[in-house]
């Protein structure tokens, strides 16, 4: 996507990156999101084949994702308002250069022969954390450098990289996971992550809006809370924002023992799959700003959710490889321009300066949600069978459309005052 230059009779935005600035650094940033999202991902894909492939059980699954996802609760609640005081670009940075290390300290342990169970408890506990506050910084980033009329423009291009980091990080599940090894995945991982890290530090703080509050930290996290909870419409269209993050994590659940106990397969159509899902979601982000317009946005949001949720029924009535590609694809289409038009919304409605706090306490929030249910599905699995977790992902996907419906928020300036 070509960036042009603003025209002369733009309105000059508080804390701007000059043009010039944003033209040389804006494909930096981007290319180290990318980048990093490659070996996020394997944390993701690769981790979670891993426990299914050595345990054999969707219990352990759900259970590694419930503990993951609580100790990102943690780092989000301890270092949430840390993403608008310290700045976004060196949030970034660390958190890619302590998923390298992890994944290389996972490496070792698995190249040394130690217990499975013993690498999965640590992953469960080390392996999120950066993750969850890696992604509320890289969207909080984008309303510093973009005025309101960019913003669409600025999402999709940070679902194209999400993407793109996915499809790359199945590629390398989908084949060096069985010619290699899970030791050498990692590493894999760690390279990209520390490459990511390394583009980040060259591009610098021109990314960063900072807080103007200066109290203490359980203060600001306080604020940030009071800040959504002033109106409850907001709170709700925030909680519609983050349902789609829920689904995919509950999904991430679903998958693999879906892939290994109906389809009978292994890893090159698990990792084809989440392929599928990346291919379809990077057509969204390329494609999803379009659909940005004053009078059909909410349409589409509701089209959408919808939509997803029908595809995830698919999944339950058509166990075959062929059709499990199609619906993997149409599902990942759906729930990335869901995104894309949500993030778009909230970020026209929340002030910059806010902004990241609000991502992180509502990314806090959703997790919790994302921790409770990935167990309970896990468990549903072993007991009704893996296509069951298709169903309830798509009942939560329909709690999305009468939380539109509640909150129905209003097109507020960034630039208004709260």
């Amino acid at each position: 996507m070509r960036w042009k230059s603003l025209p002369a009779s733009s309105p000059k935005k508080e804390n701007a990156v000059p043009v010039n600035k944003l033209h040389s650094k804006l494909g930096l940033f981007f290319t180290a999101n990318a980048l990093a999202c490659v070996g996020m991902n394997v944390g993701v894909v690769g981790v979670a084949w891993f426990v299914i492939h050595s345990t054999g059980q969707n219990r352990i699954l759900g259970l590694y994702s419930a503990l993951s996802l609580l100790t990102a609760f943690l780092a989000l609640a301890a270092c949430g308002t840390l993403i608008d005081h310290r700045g976004k670009t060196a949030a970034m940075k660390y958190c890619c250069l302590g998923q390298g290390v992890l994944f290389v300290l996972t490496a070792l342990l698995h190249a040394c022969g130690a217990p499975a169970l013993l690498i999965i408890y640590l992953l469960a506990f080390l392996n999120m954390p950066c993750m969850v506050i890696f992604t509320p910084a890289s969207r909080g980033a984008v309303p510093a450098v973009l005025p309101p009329q960019r913003l669409a423009q600025g999402n999709s291009v940070i679902e194209i990289t999400m993407q793109l980091g996915a499809m790359a990080a199945a590629l390398l599940t989908a084949f060096s996971y069985q010619a290699f090894g899970f030791h050498l995945l990692m590493c894999a991982g760690a390279a990209f992550t520390w490459a990511g890290a390394w583009l980040f530090a060259r591009a610098g703080k021109d990314f960063d809006c900072p807080s103007p509050a200066s109290e203490g930290l359980w203060k600001n996290l306080t604020e940030g809370v009071a800040y959504l909870w002033r109106d409850k419409k907001r709170l709700l269209f925030g909680l519609a924002v983050f349902l789609p993050t829920v689904v995919i994590s509950v999904s991430n659940v679903i998958i693999p023992g879906y892939v290994q106990f109906t389809l009978k397969q292994g890893p090159l159509v698990y990792g084809t799959a989440d392929m599928f899902f990346a291919l379809g979601a990077l057509l969204a982000g390329l494609y999803a700003a379009r659909l940005i317009s004053p009078a059909g946005i909410k349409t589409w949001q509701y089209a959408l959710f919808a939509a997803a949720a029908a595809g995830m029924g698919l999944f339950y009535v058509n166990p075959a490889t062929a059709g499990f590609f199609a619906c993997v694809f149409l599902t990942g289409l759906a729930m990335a321009a869901l995104r894309v038009l949500l993030n778009t919304s909230f970020m026209q409605c929340v002030p910059p300066q806010y902004l990241g706090r609000a991502l992180a306490f509502l990314m806090a929030l959703s997790v919790v949600i994302q921790a409770l249910l990935s167990y309970a599905v896990g468990r549903m699995m072993d007991v009704f069978g893996a296509p069951s977790g298709f169903l309830a992902a798509g009942a939560l996907l329909l709690c999305g459309l009468p939380l539109l419906f509640w909150a129905r928020p209003d097109r507020h300036r960034r630039n208004a005052k709260f």
